[in-house]
């Protein structure tokens, strides 16, 4: 069995994961990015330089690639390309290739801040409040229903890119001539966790759930994290589940605050901080080679240690 993985850019110890599972089935790791430079291409059993994900060739690309080193599996590491793959699941599947992503419905409610909001509250799912619209950040401000700081950032945004503090009114009217698509948040305080899923492809189950706290991030990503157990977020985490369907491996970043916890994003995709669920024997790839295999996965959520931490540092590669 061969994977090709989309948009692998930094995530070389993903890609080393995967290349150590595939090994024992004979299977291999087949990497792309457009930039040649990216890291994690150069640790893959085989590379290619692809378009941009936005080229109109970009897809024809990914299929030419799957028909030639006979790819079973394909995956993408970056929030923008979700909803292109999305796009093309059944068109691939057709062909035999298991596109590991969810609907394009479930990639559109996560992928757009403002839809995630309001799939939370239809479910009645604790969450940020979230504001499409400067009107309505106005008229709670002037009810006290929020206050200074606000947190501005783009509806469709990945990787903290974007995210700004306002403190006043008038900083929150500059960001508003500026930015078209956002979304206004309060600054929520407390502690920020992240929990990392698995959905069983068959029996859209999760059959993983790793919860860290977060002790330190970098660039959007966790860099340093500690595993805790809360049987309270694991529920809440359930019910999003059960309601969202999603499939395959999925993010969810939360805080707890003196009124409990709330969901504050949604990334069905592997996350950065998945390295912590890894190591903690949580394995999302081998759950991945039996479900492409036809089989399903049993649950295992509670199979991890409290207390163990992660810490990320630099590396380099020389070319």
């Amino acid at each position: 069995m061969n994977i090709l993985l989309c948009s692998v850019g930094r995530r070389v110890k993903l890609v080393e994961y995967f290349k150590k599972e595939l090994q024992k089935i004979n299977g291999k790791v087949v990497a792309i990015d457009c930039d040649p430079t990216a890291a994690a291409l150069h640790h893959a059993d085989i590379y290619e330089v692809v378009p941009r994900i936005d080229d109109p060739e970009y897809i024809h690309h990914v299929k030419y690639l799957c028909n030639k080193y006979k790819i079973r599996g394909v995956i993408s590491l970056i929030d923008p390309e979700l909803p292109l793959l999305a796009s093309y699941k059944e068109e691939f599947e057709k062909e035999g290739i298991q596109m590991i992503v969810s609907d394009k419905d479930i990639v559109d409610i996560c992928y757009d801040k403002d839809k995630t909001y309001k799939f939370l509250q239809a479910n009645k799912i604790p969450s940020i409040p979230t504001y499409a619209g400067i009107d309505r950040v106005r008229a709670d401000l002037k009810k006290c229903k929020i206050n200074f700081p606000l947190i501005v950032k783009p509806k469709n945004g990945s990787a903290s890119m974007g995210i700004h503090i306002v403190s006043s009114i008038e900083e929150l009217k500059v960001s508003h001539d500026k930015l078209q698509e956002y979304i206004v948040q309060p600054f929520i305080t407390g502690d920020e966790l992240g929990v990392d899923c698995y959905i069983d492809f068959h029996t859209k189950k999760a059959t993983n759930i790793f919860i860290k706290q977060k002790l330190k991030m970098r660039d959007g990503e966790t860099d340093k994290s500690i595993s805790v157990k809360d049987p309270v977020l694991k529920q809440m985490i359930e019910k999003l589940i059960d309601a969202l369907k999603p499939i395959g491996p999925i993010d969810i970043d939360c805080f707890k605050s003196s009124n409990g916890y709330v969901i504050s994003e949604i990334n069905p995709r592997f996350g950065g901080g998945y390295l912590h669920a890894h190591e903690s024997g949580q394995n999302f790839i081998k759950n991945i080679i039996n479900n492409i295999n036809g089989n399903p996965n049993r649950q295992h959520e509670s199979e991890y240690a409290e207390g163990t931490i992660m810490v990320k540092y630099d590396h380099f590669m020389f070319l």
